[in-house]
């Protein structure tokens, strides 16, 4: 996976952008007042600095050095990390939270990508922003995108 968004890093965000909706939604439903908050598969950091500018403490990690390489032209303050999930290089305990945006579909093992992120969370909520297989077999875009 790495490979590949090393490549496709490089354009991602000509057709990407947050959301402010979607940022409003994931800052609600995180509950944080105060403290860190990591981003998980957070690619060019889109998401990450709207966080950011919303108000949460973020940190972003991503397996491709290629996306973190364009997060951090877009925010030097937010700490931006390469690793994998399920190799998390933080302290037990270090968040208030979590987010993943649109990216759960790349975990390979899921249970394991989600205890690691339990392990680094204190007490707070892991929010996921996805569309599972059930959502996109009624998505009028199947239509024209049958794969998706």
């Amino acid at each position: 996976m790495e490979v590949l968004y090393n490549h496709i890093g490089k354009n991602y965000d000509v057709t990407r952008q947050a959301d402010l909706e979607i940022v409003n939604c994931l800052k609600r439903h995180l509950q944080v007042e105060e403290g860190l908050v990591l981003d998980v598969a957070c690619g060019t950091g889109n998401y990450t600095v709207a966080l950011k500018n919303a108000g949460l403490d973020m940190v972003g990690v991503d397996v491709s050095d290629e996306m973190i390489r364009q997060a951090q032209e877009k925010m030097k303050e937010i700490n931006w990390n390469i690793a994998d999930v399920k190799k998390l290089p933080f302290s037990s305990r270090t968040f208030k939270g979590a987010t993943c945006i649109l990216a759960i579909h790349h975990f390979d093992h899921l249970v394991e990508a989600f205890q690691e992120v339990y392990r680094v969370i204190d007490e707070g909520r892991f929010v996921i922003f996805t569309s599972s297989p059930e959502q996109m077999d009624r998505y009028w875009l199947k239509e024209y995108f049958p794969v998706a």
